[in-house]
């Protein structure tokens, strides 16, 4: 991906490239993804999400949109990549990659100087959001070594930590110098995310000798499923649920801009929520 650093490059403000990855499926990488997309609209930014997840991409799901034409689509069609993009979902917009897209490594020359040309779309966003696949492929990992930074998604569970640092170490082998972040999702407590990452760190440094970025985490909140049933991002369906307070806070480490403080009955009305799905 040396032509995508190139491409960043060439742009006096170049969008800042995220790459959200999982070493399993169902930890809620995408969910993530979308969520953190919205709360980057809702702080003025221009935001894309480009759908990689091949085998379940569902980005579309969550935010209740229509599936338009795919990254693949266009260069077989020689369409504008820019006339695959969807507009304005929830103020996202998406571009979906396709089911071919593992074809990359098999682009022609001229299959990949169209894509490579029309890739300069991206360049109009503050922040590229690429939801990647469960598991690594050639494709998959051109495409991260290409972005500004990693974000790898893991939950408490010794599954999601085994299955995280083995896709951190394939990354690591053909990325060395990508920085790493690491959001917990489903933690049921602070101590707990702090656990499970330090976990993570461990290895890391032990076995790889790479330094990773704790960046916050997201609590096991029914907002969520309220929020996937209702095709709604959880950011949107309620402003105040502990899980968004959350995720405002790993915005700030992200774009250092603060989260809002919460005033009393607004953390009172939090913790009673929070309990009262406990029980």
């Amino acid at each position: 991906m040396d032509q995508a650093r190139r491409l960043r490059a060439k742009t006096e403000t170049p969008p800042t490239t995220i790459a959200f990855a999982s070493g399993k499926g169902g930890v809620g990488k995408t969910n993530v993804c979308v969520n953190t997309a919205i709360g980057l609209v809702e702080l003025g930014k221009r935001v894309l999400i480009v759908d990689l997840d091949i085998g379940m991409a569902n980005v579309h799901i969550l935010l209740n949109a229509s599936r338009s034409r795919t990254m693949m689509d266009s260069v077989k069609a020689r369409i504008p990549l820019a006339a695959s993009v969807q507009k304005g979902v929830h103020g996202v917009d998406i571009l979906h990659g396709g089911s071919g897209l593992d074809e990359l490594v098999q682009f022609s020359h001229a299959d990949m100087q169209f894509f490579m040309r029309e890739l300069e779309v991206l360049t109009e966003y503050d922040y590229v959001l690429f939801d990647m696949g469960a598991g690594a492929t050639d494709t998959s990992l051109q495409f991260i070594e290409g972005c500004d930074e990693m974000f790898l998604i893991l939950t408490p569970e010794p599954t999601s930590l085994m299955d995280g640092y083995a896709y951190t170490k394939l990354v690591h082998r053909q990325s060395p110098d990508l920085p790493l972040g690491v959001i917990v999702n489903r933690a049921q407590s602070g101590e707990e995310a702090l656990q499970c990452f330090e976990r993570m760190e461990v290895a890391c440094e032990q076995f790889l000798k790479k330094s990773i970025r704790f960046l916050g985490y997201l609590p096991d909140d029914a907002t969520v499923r309220r929020a996937v049933i209702a095709q709604v991002p959880f950011y949107h369906l309620d402003r105040k649920s502990d899980i968004s307070w959350r995720l405002e806070r790993i915005l700030t480490t992200l774009t250092g801009t603060p989260p809002k403080p919460r005033h009393f009955m607004e953390r009172l009305m939090g913790n009673l929520k929070r309990q009262w799905n406990r029980v």
